[in-house]
């Protein structure tokens, strides 16, 4: 992800399905393919691609396992 330290940063445990995971996953995607451009976006929400990347990353490794526990 991003080299920023997120350490000391508010996060959180949640639950997710498999459809919950892929709805991110494509909802993510998405966005990804059609945000504007940076100079046209405010400040915060310009957010560093590493971090979509690594989000869609992470919502992969979710289906992946899933599929994996289905398939046992």
């Amino acid at each position: 992800m991003t080299t920023r330290n997120r350490d000391n940063l508010p996060h959180f445990q949640v639950k997710l399905y498999v459809e919950d995971a892929r709805l991110i996953y494509n909802a993510i995607d998405f966005y990804e393919k059609n945000r504007p451009e940076g100079s046209e976006r405010p400040e915060h929400m310009q957010e560093p691609l590493e971090h979509i990347e690594w989000m869609k990353r992470s919502m992969q490794t979710l289906m992946m396992e899933a599929s994996y526990q289905a398939n046992k």
